[in-house]
């Protein structure tokens, strides 16, 4: 794995992943979402940003992972990402920090890799007492599924 650069950290129920800098565009809190009939269950819908109409995804979904108790939407942040060129939100429950990753902090992950298909996950972080998941949001979200 080559040098992260800086990476945006995240939290979704009681993990931590994280994104690169470079493909986040911003974060905002979570807007009015409009539903749209027959799209997969992790596409909660389309919103406006500034003009752009562009589609938001639960990443808790996408992933598979469960719902904390008690969770509420209107804590929820949209991080906003574009994947070869086609913006797209991702809900998120929290942004800690940025940060720089050196590839000594990253443990390869590729036994894990193998058994839960996890192409998008580039590495885990260990900083300190924390794991970091390490996202490769190209290969976990297609721009053509919408």
């Amino acid at each position: 794995m080559d040098e992260v650069p800086k990476v945006v950290v995240f939290k979704l129920s009681s993990n931590e992943y994280c994104l690169r800098v470079t493909g986040v565009r911003e974060v905002l809190k979570l807007q009015d979402i409009t539903s749209i009939p027959n799209t997969p269950s992790y596409i909660v819908g389309v919103t406006n940003i500034r003009g752009e109409i562009m589609p938001i995804i639960d990443l808790r979904k996408k992933l598979n992972l469960f719902e904390d108790a008690g969770d509420e939407d209107d804590e929820k942040l949209v991080m906003v990402v574009e994947i070869d060129g086609v913006p797209i939100g991702i809900l998120v429950d929290s942004v800690s920090d940025v940060m720089q990753i050196s590839s000594e902090q990253i443990e390869d992950i590729e036994g894990i890799k193998k058994n839960a298909s996890g192409e998008y996950i580039e590495g885990i972080a260990k900083i300190g007492n924390r794991l970091i998941i390490i996202l490769d949001i190209k290969n976990l979200i297609d721009p053509q599924e919408f």
